[in-house]
């Protein structure tokens, strides 16, 4: 049997397919230098990985010391609100320092109007308190230094300082808003925002 030149042609082109293909199959069923370094390689990456944590684990102590000073700043931060958990007991609690303040400095309160409470951010909410007072700039200045100085975070919103003529003498008479903070938990702020 004789081969024509068309089918030699075919066996030859055939016999090239099957060796690349047979070449390529062997290539990639061996392990090359760059696949037994991946293996190698992922040994590795699990030591360096092992080594992390252990550095993490023994940072745990000054993790631990941080958080502890967090918790200490909490603590002192929660100390400058008001006592309380609704405005109503905080704007009392607000008077009755407001009171204090003005006897110790000598200012004489002529009117007193408790105002809205304000809602702020993460469960703070502000009480106001408006006082029309009658003093001397000295007295005044005493009054506004013990407001800025109090234990707890007590800030003067708006000061209008009116005088005016009374029998050849000024009389001085400043209008204060005071206000001072409380937290709300917010399960409270929740229940009213649905109430």
């Amino acid at each position: 049997m004789e081969i024509t030149s068309r089918e030699r042609k075919f066996l030859i082109i055939g016999a090239i397919a099957i060796a690349a293909i047979a070449i390529y199959y062997a290539v990639s069923t061996t392990a090359t230098p760059e696949q037994a370094g991946a293996a190698g390689g992922s040994v590795e990456f699990k030591r360096r990985e092992l080594l992390q944590r252990r550095e993490i684990v023994g940072q745990e102590a000054m993790y631990r010391s941080r958080a502890e000073q967090y918790r200490q700043r909490l603590q002192q931060s929660r100390s400058l609100f008001l006592p309380g958990d609704n405005a109503s007991i905080a704007g009392a609690e607000l008077q009755k320092l407001r009171k204090e303040l003005a006897d110790r400095s000598g200012v004489e309160i002529i009117r007193r109007t408790i105002q809205g409470e304000q809602k702020i951010q993460g469960g703070i909410v502000k009480v106001r308190v408006n006082i029309d007072t009658s003093c001397q700039p000295e007295q005044l200045v005493a009054f506004l230094a013990a407001v800025e100085n109090h234990e707890k975070r007590l800030v003067v919103d708006e000061l209008v300082i009116n005088s005016f003529r009374i029998q050849k003498r000024y009389e001085t008479r400043p209008t204060l808003t005071v206000s001072g903070y409380i937290l709300v938990p917010e399960t409270k702020a929740e229940e009213k925002k649905t109430g």
